[in-house]
């Protein structure tokens, strides 16, 4: 699946900018379907909300549980953190034959996080604000997370890419 544009796919290109979201939100579902094994859950989650007066980290702290508060925010490229991290960082590592580079489920799930990022490209412009979110919490947040804030046409999006294992 690699060199298709996916960007071009009419059902994104076309779909209304507030069935975008959704869109993202079934596909990362899928992705987590996917991923998961025995021991391996993947928690995939698009959020987002106004931005407040207290500016970025208020905004996110909204959108975090209760239990966690925003411990740092480095400024990123969206894409680039979305591209390294969907679906190479969240492989399950079980089955080493099926998430090979050429095996069908690893161009499936290569596929969905193409998907994924050309439909949130239609949300977020590429010079949209972008950092990675480091949290701290009292509980359990993940075994391994990537967190990515943007700031996009007035809204504060989190996406939370996690896995426990």
């Amino acid at each position: 699946m690699t060199g298709f544009d996916w960007a071009a796919l009419s059902a994104g290109r076309n779909a209304r900018i507030d069935a975008v979201p959704d869109m993202v939100r079934h596909a990362l579902k899928v992705l987590e379907d996917l991923l998961e094994e025995a021991d391996h859950a993947c928690t995939f989650t698009l959020d987002d909300a106004p931005l407040v007066a207290g500016g970025v980290p208020a905004s996110v702290q909204a959108l975090l549980p209760q239990d966690c508060t925003v411990a740092g925010l480095a400024p990123v490229d969206w894409s680039t953190v979305v591209g390294a991290a969907l679906p190479g960082f969240f492989v399950p590592t079980r089955q080493p034959d099926a998430w090979a580079g050429t095996a069908a489920p690893r161009a499936v799930a290569d596929g969905l996080a193409a998907w994924v990022t050309a439909l949130l490209a239609r949300l977020w412009p590429g010079s949209a604000e972008a950092w990675e979110l480091t949290v701290e919490c009292r509980g359990w947040y993940e075994a391994a997370y990537v967190d990515l804030v943007v700031l996009a046409g007035g809204r504060v999006w989190l996406l939370h890419l996690g896995v426990s294992d």
